[in-house]
């Protein structure tokens, strides 16, 4: 049994906190900050939808808002972001936790307490390079199209580190596939020169490591045989993530394999599977949510997401991939049902017939 250890990193940076009065950002007291890729402009494309779908819409994800969804639904300019690196010295890794002086950020998964399970002594690194966050840590989606392609920006270097993360079912099978080997994982550690890096833009070095995640994906599995290709992949959501339950799931299932679809359920597979059952799929339909991410690197160039969107938890969080992946983005959205929500047959055949 682990014994119990204080959290010294932070009670100091409480004590800290509360006679400076003011907590700054992490990256406000970096050494050095520099540009890895400019902020940039760019248009995007509108997303396909029939004209009546967005009437059905009575809510938003909590994540997102009317302003950002509308750029994204009619094409509009996007700004997206620099990717920026930041050099702070003198840094405390506590848990999920990362302190400096009166600064605190949270980088990974888990509650911060003033006793944490002993997991050996704190180490001490000269040199490291966080290639983790906060969004990454607790979502399986955002690990996959943001923590896996931050983790090959060129500046990162030896050793690459990351901080608590949920444990993901499927992360060590697409880490093979991907050719990306795990980072190390601390816990607890003083880091003399520690190196974070701002990277939410969709800007061109983001689309470019898509680019190469997605011919990563490609070496490993080869090619589809002529022929053995669907029409197109039906991901099922099942039970994982936020509640989206399709009450008419079994009916747009029989539908779509009438039409030449696979129906894919990543619960019950392991990554490499999923990835191959999705390789060059060029439609891939699915309930809104994380579980999209699986369909982002093996679908076929120029593929579609066609997105059922519950009406009260409507989210275009995948079209920011899609646009500068150079792929297209679909939806409809569905009707309110007793336990859950349902997608109008025709609906969804008038939407694939847009996009084929």
């Amino acid at each position: 049994m682990q014994s119990m250890q204080l959290n010294t990193p932070f009670l100091a940076w409480g004590m800290r906190r509360l006679i400076a009065g003011r907590a700054p950002n992490m990256a406000d007291m970096a050494t050095r900050s520099w540009e890895i890729c400019p902020a940039e402009s760019h248009t995007c494309p509108p997303a396909i939808h029939l004209p009546d779908a967005l009437d059905r819409v009575t809510a938003l994800s909590p994540w997102r808002d009317w302003q950002t969804e509308r750029r994204f639904i009619e094409g509009s300019m996007i700004e997206h972001a620099a990717t920026c690196a930041h050099l702070i010295e003198d840094v405390d890794i506590a848990g999920a936790y990362l302190y400096r002086g009166t600064a605190r950020m949270q980088a990974g998964f888990g509650a911060q307490q003033v006793l944490r399970r002993g997991r050996g002594a704190t180490q001490r690194l000269a040199e490291a390079h966080l290639v983790s966050n906060w969004a990454g840590s607790q979502y399986f989606g955002i690990f996959l199209r943001a923590v896996l392609p931050m983790e090959l920006l060129p500046e990162v270097g030896a050793p690459a580190i990351s901080v608590v993360t949920k444990p993901y079912e499927h992360e060590e099978g697409y880490r093979e596939v991907l050719s990306m080997p795990r980072p190390s994982c601390v816990t607890a550690a003083r880091v003399k020169r520690l190196t974070l890096y701002t990277d939410f833009g969709q800007n061109a070095s983001k689309a470019a490591r898509y680019a190469e995640l997605r011919a990563r994906l490609r070496h490993t599995l080869g090619t589809p045989l002529p022929g053995t290709r669907p029409a197109g992949v039906y991901l099922k959501r099942g039970n994982t993530g936020e509640r989206r339950h399709l009450v008419n799931e079994a009916q747009i299932e029989a539908v779509l394999t009438a039409l030449g679809f696979d129906i894919v359920e990543p619960a019950a597979l392991e990554a490499r599977t999923i990835a191959q059952r999705l390789l060059d799929a060029p439609v891939v339909v699915s309930v809104e949510g994380s579980h999209l991410a699986h369909a982002i690197y093996p679908i076929a160039e120029n593929g579609a997401l066609v997105v059922l969107q519950p009406p009260d938890r409507f989210a275009m969080a995948f079209k920011e991939f899609t646009d500068r992946a150079d792929l297209r983005f679909a939806f409809t959205v569905g009707h309110p049902a007793p336990d859950g929500f349902s997608v109008a047959i025709d609906d969804l055949k008038q939407t694939l017939d847009m996009v084929s």
